[in-house]
């Protein structure tokens, strides 16, 4: 295939073609939604092309940004990616990156969410490009998340420095034709030169390469940064980053605007041209700012044209800082502005059910939460809940914040609060991220808590990436006891009363106690689920049935249903006969019937 073909693309897809055709050698990531199959697309490529990448599928984002970091010392062009909230985890390492430099170019691909579309909550990450002194690129449409990769390692290897490219879920999952550039030859050989000068950043090493970074700031920031549109002599202004860029230039072409407004959008958001800032807004009465979240850009160009600016200047006052940009939005501020007839965006002021989230037919954590609370019926316990497929009915645990929040959180809560029994839980994913470290302060601090890790043998809601517990030497068992675990159990999920027998004995004794709870996810054994359905049916006898609802309510189960005289069936099209409905049943009204 020629590399200046069109191809149908969607944003996370785009990112990984224009990796392969700029010649990326390594790439790190960990998985987070929206940009998760970014590193899939690019697996699928390497197959196809027999590219010469390297992957490193790290166990935390703070890892991945090392590796990445290390792969550039020596001189290959490496690639980050995570979500927003993974680069929290990231910013010890990516702050010490902008002082140390980058030989072979980097550049960190981050996934935002305004809205929380798919993520637990929103953050503007915009502030970390202030903090660290990358150059931050903020595509508007699939073509140029393409092209800015590309610009972003040009940029990166001129003045060897980090770059960042924000994608927002919006852009990730949309798909466009892109018109592919010509191929940059891709350098195979690698090799670290010792530079001390650079990499090792201590007292005032860290303080002359804080200062050398700040230089090439400035030398950056005299780029040219964004691209005007319409009528240059208009009053008005409207300066615009990111997808906010789309909807802005519809609404002025839907409206008839094009002569009374003069728009700017900034491709590079981070650092900013001050001289492109000053010639925009020297004729205008009045500048608006139309961007989402916390109004990044807004603050920047306030702070720095202080003094500068002659014209109003609006932004966060009219659009909020939270929630999505919306179109209708910028429409009706548009209308009013320039007293056109527009309907009012319509606001709902009736509260809307929260709709609940719920396991998958057969899915492991289904039994172990049931097997936590038919445990302790009756007992004071708090439940300490993570981030990953075990939120998914968010009414289970008593709090979800962040990944490692269930065995973090829990410790200070069994420290205060010595007469409650506390339960803290995570998936296998959360564990290798950073449970582990959590896991051993507790025993260091002989902390009295039950910790509970659902291992499906995958990072389940990413995308089925692998987990340790799937092998290569991983052993449980001694791992816990190297730490010095002194009472813990293995159990499978699926084997009847394991699980619920094992919570109960933990209950019973003192410091750390760690439940392995094994059960592989339901998705990713179809073939095995698919012999398990055709060779039997789940048959719920309404007569032995006592409606206690156990396994309707309790287990929640989603196969099971009532029928419309109200009587309990399995789904046949959903179960994938796992057998835990059939195991707890008190009345025996479950069978499995052979086809």
């Amino acid at each position: 295939m020629p590399k200046t073909d069109k191809i149908l693309l969607s944003g996370n897809a785009a990112v990984a073609y224009a990796a392969m055709d700029v010649g990326v050698a390594f790439f790190s990531h960990y998985p987070g939604s929206p940009v998760t199959t970014i590193e899939s697309s690019l697996k699928k490529l390497k197959d196809q092309y027999h590219l010469p990448v390297i992957f490193n599928d790290a166990l935390n984002e703070h890892v991945a940004a090392l590796s990445a970091m290390g792969a550039s010392f020596a001189q290959a062009k490496s690639m980050l990616v995570m979500k927003h909230v993974g680069l929290n985890i990231a910013a010890d390492p990516l702050v010490y990156a902008g002082y140390s430099g980058v030989k072979g170019g980097m550049v960190v691909i981050v996934g935002t969410d305004p809205g929380a579309n798919s993520s637990t909550g929103e953050q503007d990450v915009h502030w970390y490009a202030k903090a660290f002194n990358f150059p931050l690129f903020e595509p508007t449409n699939i073509q140029e998340i393409y092209e800015q990769v590309f610009e972003a390692y040009t940029l990166s290897q001129q003045y060897e420095i980090p770059v960042f490219i924000f994608i927002p879920v919006e852009l990730a999952h949309t798909v466009a034709s892109v018109q592919r550039l010509p191929a940059k030859k891709n350098k195979l050989n690698f090799r670290f030169e010792k530079d001390r000068k650079s990499y090792i950043n201590v007292g005032q090493r860290a303080v002359k390469n804080h200062e050398i970074l700040l230089d090439k700031i400035k030398q950056i920031a005299k780029l040219k940064t964004g691209t005007t549109f319409f009528n240059s002599k208009a009053k008005f202004g409207i300066i615009t980053r990111g997808l906010a860029f789309g909807y802005v230039l519809e609404s002025i072409l839907k409206l008839g605007l094009q002569e009374h407004v003069h728009l700017l959008q900034m491709e590079r958001v981070y650092p900013i041209n001050q001289d492109i800032i000053i010639s925009f807004a020297k004729n205008k009465t009045e500048v608006t700012f139309i961007e989402d979240q916390d109004g990044f850009l807004e603050i920047m160009v306030k702070q720095l044209c202080f003094n500068e600016l002659d014209c109003t200047i609006h932004g966060k006052d009219i659009f909020p800082a939270y929630g999505a940009l919306r179109l209708d939005s910028i429409q009706y501020y548009l209308s009013e502005k320039f007293s056109l007839p527009v309907s009012k965006p319509q606001q709902w002021n009736f509260d809307v059910e929260e709709r609940l989230g719920t396991f998958c037919e057969g899915c492991p954590h289904t039994a172990s939460y049931y097997a936590i609370f038919d445990a302790l019926d009756g007992v004071d316990f708090v439940l300490g809940g993570d981030i990953g497929c075990s939120s998914l009915p968010p009414f289970r645990a008593d709090w979800l914040l962040c990944m490692n929040a269930g065995i973090g959180v829990s410790q200070g809560i069994a420290l205060v609060s010595p007469n409650q029994l506390v339960i803290s839980t995570g998936g296998d994913g959360s564990f290798f991220h950073g449970g582990m470290i959590s896991l051993q302060s507790a025993v260091e601090n002989n902390i009295n808590l039950i910790h509970i890790v659902f291992d499906n043998q995958y990072v389940a809601m990413t995308g089925h990436q692998y987990s340790p517990s799937q092998g290569n030497g991983f052993q449980v068992e001694h791992f816990l006891e190297a730490i010095g675990v002194k009472w813990f159990q293995v159990v499978d999920v699926f084997e009847k009363d394991g699980l619920q027998n094992a919570i109960k004995t933990a209950a019973t004794q003192t410091g750390v106690r760690v439940i392995w709870a094994k059960g592989a996810c339901a998705l990713v054994t179809a073939s095995e689920r698919g012999k398990k359905a055709y060779e039997y049916k789940v048959f719920i006898d309404s007569d032995r049935c006592g409606d206690c609802t156990i396994c309707y309510e309790k287990l929640a189960c989603p196969a099971i249903q009532k029928d419309e005289h109200g009587f309990f069936f399995s789904d046949e099209h959903l179960c994938v006969r796992c057998g835990v409905c059939k195991n707890i049943c008190p009345k025996e009204a479950i069978s499995f019937i052979s086809n």
